[in-house]
């Protein structure tokens, strides 16, 4: 039987053989620690561990790539031959963004990483402005030459005060797709509008009593500045349920807030006893237009027809009932008859058929007599037409008012009319158009 003490040397035996292979183990390990680190000094030394591209570079959008920008400040010395390895047209520097590029420096590639980046902001140049009192135009009406990668958005960072006239400053903000933003002062020179609109063709007329009131028929409202001037019309004090005369006021205001009214009269009557209807009228001027006109006439031919078919199809008598020119129409084209009154309604029946644009006029001064006829417009502007014929000769087909006035000063005054009651009349003449005598409109 083995003893104690046999034991505890055969077991500080064992201790001493572990400990032997620990250090054999830490030995080996070292050697071989000392082998990688000799490698790795070797490696060192025989390669440069420093790149000579940068590994980010950032840009600005815009900008014009070339490989020299990839190297670092102490390799640009070296002389070195650097090219770009990746396809650089695929690159939009115009475009904010991220690419991983690829460059070959004396044959041997390195990456970097290129950042576009837009931090400049967009430049532009303000243009000479003029508003109106209290109109503020938009910013981007008064910038030009904007100059941007993005797209910029215009606006007013300072509004400028254009309530009253004189000159205004204000700053325009520039803000491209990046948030980068540049200001422009402007300064305007704001226009006092002190001029109210002018109010054509209010007069006063009559209508019968439960007929529908065309309340602007007929009304022109022009501006030196505004476009589109309104209109209103304030006929509160009629009732069109009774005879009467009744004030109806028209009131024009322009975008400076300047106005002028004018009030007329109108008058309600009551319809005559043997009253004839529009429609009545108008069936009779559309026979009579299907005789003298056909489809592949201008509007100025139509209308020159009407105006000769009035003037030789109707005989002159001295008097006629000018209750309503419905009624004057009827009998001039049912009798064939009449005075001024009635070749003035049978023209204004038919221009109504053939869509011709026309206004009544009423001669203003009656001492010696009254007479009745016709603005027409076919897209030119009004001229004047009278369809009764004269003693002494005269022609009155799209005349102006030089032309008219030029017969009735020599005629006691025949034509003479209140202008201001009417829509501005043309002022070019068609005269040398027009071929009375065979009865034809001319090239």
């Amino acid at each position: 039987m083995e003893s104690s003490r046999d034991i505890q040397r055969r077991r500080a035996a064992k201790r001493r053989a572990a400990a032997k292979r620990r250090r054999a183990l830490l030995r080996l390990t070292c050697a071989g620690l000392i082998l990688i680190l000799a490698v790795l000094l070797s490696f060192l030394l025989l390669f440069d561990p420093v790149s000579p591209v940068v590994s980010y570079l950032t840009v600005e959008a815009g900008s014009t790539l070339t490989p020299e920008m990839f190297l670092r400040e102490e390799a640009k010395t070296d002389g070195k031959d650097i090219a770009f390895a990746t396809d650089i047209s695929a690159v939009n520097t115009s475009v904010p963004g991220e690419y991983a590029l690829a460059l070959t420096v004396d044959g041997k590639q390195y990456k970097s990483l290129l950042t576009i980046a837009d931090r400049t902001p967009p430049t532009a140049k303000v243009v000479d402005a003029y508003t109106e009192v209290g109109v503020l135009p938009e910013a981007a009406g008064l910038v030009t030459d904007i100059q941007d990668v993005s797209e910029v958005t215009v606006s007013w960072q300072v509004q400028p005060d254009v309530s009253k006239g004189g000159t205004a400053t204000g700053r325009i903000k520039l803000t491209d797709a990046y948030g980068n933003f540049s200001t422009l002062e402007v300064t305007l020179t704001v226009d006092q509008d002190t001029v109210p609109p002018v109010i054509d063709g209010a007069q006063d007329w009559e209508v019968f009593v439960g007929d529908p009131i065309a309340y602007k028929a007929g009304i022109t409202v022009t501006d030196d500045k505004s476009k589109n001037p309104k209109l209103a019309v304030d006929n509160s004090q009629v009732d069109t349920e009774k005879a009467g005369t009744y004030p109806v006021t028209y009131t024009a205001t322009d975008d400076a807030g300047n106005s002028t009214s004018v009030t007329v009269n109108l008058t309600l009557v009551d319809k005559p006893e043997g009253y004839v209807e529009p429609e009545v009228v108008y069936d009779l001027a559309q026979k009579v237009l299907d005789e003298i006109t056909t489809e592949d006439m201008t509007q100025m031919e139509v209308a020159f027809a009407i105006y000769r078919w009035t003037t030789t199809h109707i005989g002159y008598v001295g008097t006629s009932d000018k209750s309503s020119w419905t009624g004057a129409a009827y009998v001039a084209f049912t009798e064939r008859s009449g005075d001024c009154y009635n070749y003035f309604a049978a023209a204004k029946a038919m221009y109504e058929v053939a869509g011709i644009e026309n206004v009544d006029v009423v001669k203003s001064d009656t001492s010696h007599s009254s007479h009745y006829w016709s603005l027409i417009n076919l897209g030119d502007g009004w001229y004047h037409v009278d369809c009764t014929p004269r003693r002494n000769v005269g022609y009155f087909f799209m005349n102006t008012d030089a032309e008219l006035e030029a017969y009735s000063v020599q005629n006691r005054n025949s034509h003479i009319f209140d202008s201001s009651l009417y829509p501005p009349r043309a002022t070019e003449s068609l005269q040398e158009r027009v071929d009375y005598q065979n009865g034809k409109i001319l090239p």
